[in-house]
C-alpha cells in the first residue's frame, strides 16, 4: 500500500487539467486523443510536444549566449596558479619525495601556463563570437 505522502504525489498529478490541441485548417484549436497525438508523432507531420515538458533545444541556449571570460590578466594567474603551484610543490616534495628545488620550479610554472590557458580560452570565445582571429601578443606575421 502507498504511503500518504505517495498517495498526495500522486494525486497532485491528477488535479491538472490539461488537453491535446492541433490547429485545423481555418486555425481552430481541436481536442484530440493521446492514441491520435501518438499516431501522428510516429507518422512525423505533426510533432506534438508532451504535455508539461521543457524545450530542451540548442536553439535556446545559443539564444541565451554565453558568459564572456575574463581577459588574461598576470595579476590573475599569480592569484590563480600560485596556490596550485604551492600544492603541487608540496606533493612533489612531501610525497614523491622530489627534491624542493623540483617543486618550486613546479610552482614557478602554473602561473604562466595559467596565464596561457586563460588567453586561449579568450581567444576561442572571440573567434565564437564572430570577432574574427586576435593576433596572439608577442607574435608578428
Amino acid at each position: 500500500m502507498a504511503t500518504r505522502k505517495q498517495r498526495a504525489r500522486r494525486a497532485k498529478t491528477f488535479r491538472h487539467d490539461y488537453a491535446l490541441v492541433v490547429d485545423d485548417e481555418e486555425g481552430n484549436e481541436v481536442e484530440i486523443s493521446g492514441s491520435e497525438a501518438r499516431a501522428k508523432k510516429q507518422d512525423g507531420t505533426t510533432p506534438v510536444p508532451k504535455p508539461g515538458a521543457k524545450s530542451t533545444s540548442k536553439g535556446s541556449q545559443a539564444s541565451r549566449g554565453l558568459r564572456e571570460p575574463p581577459k588574461p590578466s598576470w595579476n590573475r594567474s599569480l592569484k590563480r596558479g600560485l596556490p596550485w603551484g604551492l600544492l603541487a610543490a608540496v606533493v612533489v616534495t612531501f610525497l614523491l619525495h622530489g627534491p624542493p628545488l623540483l617543486g618550486l620550479v613546479y610552482a614557478l610554472m602554473f602561473v604562466p601556463l595559467t596565464y596561457w590557458t586563460d588567453s586561449m580560452v579568450h581567444r576561442r570565445w572571440e573567434r565564437k563570437q564572430g570577432g574574427g582571429t586576435t593576433p596572439r601578443s608577442g607574435k608578428t606575421r
